[in-house]
């Protein structure tokens, strides 16, 4: 992620707050401006960076051991990133990094490293303090509103979405309760305390009232007194529930107009929280118009000009396809979202994505494909690796200037819809070349499935003749065909001894009549091979 203007290191440290970040090290001070940041796993060092993940400001390590950060520390310099961000960082390390003149910050080790990520982000998002109160009415940042209203009321401050999920907080110093502490490591609220919320009866009030909640001090759960108000969108009448605004007392009592503070802060988180969804929603249609998802590109100049794109630049499009029963799922969508492009940044500077129905793409300017074969891979490994979840990928491109990503974005899904990825033709990451002939024999197979007529007969009965005996007659002869005729290579490959695979070659000839010195039924038993097995045919013929 690159923002033009970003923040200073200083500042970036005092919105993470000491409850997230402890700054063990800065050689060069903490006026180093920070514009940029990676997101560095294993599968990033091993198949590179790429030129904005080297450039990065800031590299957030996720799971490096320490030989490989050192390695990844020393590969960088002349140009050393501002600082490095990373759970329980050794003195080794630390000593490595002081000498490269590069600061290094610890992230509490039960933090959730995507979620500093996405936090990271946002602060660069808002660049430097605009010098705008919450008297004057500003919808600026969600972390400079609660700053101001923690300044005010002299309590802690933290801002939800409608899911518990932490958005935005105040400083919170030593004087933040379990629920706070919690909240911002998790970077969402404890199931633990949220049924306690549940059960007081606090979250069904924030969601049907727009009034100020209090909610007493429960000393044996580790909560002091605080006060909330729901967040909801602006006009007559009550509202669609975007949040709650959070205010935790500190040390001292809260300010005699902390009620009204809190309102008007609630409308300004709902100005700013829904300005950004309507941004989100028009950089959506922005992209996918742009890919010709909304139909022809009808003036290209201006949407690369409305994305802060070069119409002229060179681009690849990296399409992900996703288990239908996943992309279908409650609040995928913006899961999948963030899953699957929280690297984008640190491989192309402006990349941008969308995400349409079980597909989401991802155009990358001024890459290449290996190098987006690259990233791809290590995208998919990281997907399946946190979530679960194992997605496909498609490198189309590069092409000249984005007047070509509809075409490119046309191929990568005819690839993705290739019934070649179930019969193990087409590798779940690969690229438009590489996959021309498991999409043109998946689609021959397909052929065959649909019409069974078609599959060599002698296969068939082949297939029935294992299925009642045990033999393993079809399996032989498809590894002896996929290892052109060498008896070696494919008895290695099955596990005998090559006597063994020539006796059953010599044997299933004689039984099924099929000469595989004859060039053209050796192509047509290999097609009827790559065919879904076919019990349903036997059984019925």
């Amino acid at each position: 992620m690159d923002n033009s203007e970003g923040v200073t290191l200083g500042r970036l440290l005092l919105a993470l707050d000491r409850t997230l970040a402890t700054l063990v090290d800065a050689p060069r001070g903490l006026d180093l401006p920070v514009t940029s940041i990676a997101l560095v796993d294993l599968d990033d060092v091993h198949y590179g960076l790429g030129r904005a993940g080297r450039a990065a400001d800031l590299h957030l390590l996720l799971g490096l051991p320490d030989e490989v950060a050192l390695d990844l520390l020393t590969g960088l310099a002349p140009h050393p990133p501002a600082a490095v961000l990373l759970k329980s960082p050794t003195a080794r390390l630390v000593d490595a990094a002081r000498r490269l003149g590069v600061a290094v910050i610890a992230i509490d080790p039960h933090a959730r490293t995507e979620r500093i990520y996405n936090l990271i982000l946002r602060v660069l998002d808002t660049g430097p303090v605009a010098g705008e109160s919450m008297r004057a009415g500003s919808t600026g940042d969600l972390f400079e509103l609660a700053g101001a209203l923690a300044q005010r009321t002299g309590g802690l401050v933290s801002i939800e979405d409608e899911r518990s999920h932490v958005l935005a907080y105040s400083p919170a110093g030593d004087a933040a309760d379990e629920l706070r502490r919690l909240s911002i490591l998790g970077r969402e609220g404890p199931p633990r305390m949220l049924a306690w919320l549940r059960r007081w009866g606090v979250l069904d009030a924030l969601r049907t009232s727009s009034e100020v909640i209090s909610v007493d001090e429960h000393a044996d759960l580790g909560l002091r007194p605080r006060r909330a108000i729901a967040i909801r969108t602006p006009g007559p009448g009550v509202g669609e529930f975007l949040g709650v605004v959070w205010l935790q007392q500190g040390r001292e009592p809260l300010a005699a107009d902390t009620d009204d503070a809190l309102i008007g802060a609630a409308s300004v988180a709902a100005r700013v929280i829904t300005r950004r969804r309507a941004a989100g929603t028009e950089h959506d249609d922005l992209v996918q118009r742009l890919l010709g998802v909304r139909g022809p590109v009808v003036d290209v100049d201006y949407l690369a000009g409305q994305l802060g794109l070069d119409a002229a630049a060179s681009s690849v499009v990296v399409a992900f396809g996703m288990p239908t029963a996943v992309a279908r799922a409650p609040e995928s969508v913006a899961t999948q979202v963030a899953a699957l492009t929280l690297h984008a940044s640190a491989f192309s500077p402006r990349s941008v994505t969308t995400i349409v129905d079980d597909r989401a793409y991802v155009i990358a300017p001024g890459a290449e494909a290996e190098a987006a074969v690259g990233w791809a891979r290590g995208t998919v490994a990281a997907t399946e690796r946190q979530f679960g979840i194992r997605v496909r990928a498609v490198v189309a491109g590069p092409g000249p200037g984005l007047a070509q990503l509809p075409g490119l974005r046309g191929q990568a899904d005819r690839v993705l819809d290739a019934a070649g990825h179930q019969h193990g033709l087409i590798d779940d990451v690969t690229t438009i070349e590489a996959s021309r002939t498991g999409v043109l024999l998946g689609e021959i197979v397909g052929l065959l499935a649909d019409k069974p007529d078609l599959v060599d007969p002698r296969v068939v009965a082949l297939a029935d003749l294992d299925a009642r005996t045990g033999s393993a007659f079809t399996e032989s002869l498809r590894v002896y065909l996929d290892r052109f005729g060498d008896v070696a290579a494919a008895a290695d490959e099955l596990h005998v001894h090559p006597n063994t695979l020539r006796h059953r070659i010599r044997r299933l000839q004689a039984l099924t009549g099929i000469d595989l010195d004859d060039p053209a039924a050796r192509l047509v038993v290999a097609l009827s091979l790559r065919a879904p097995r076919q019990d349903k045919t036997s059984a019925t013929g």
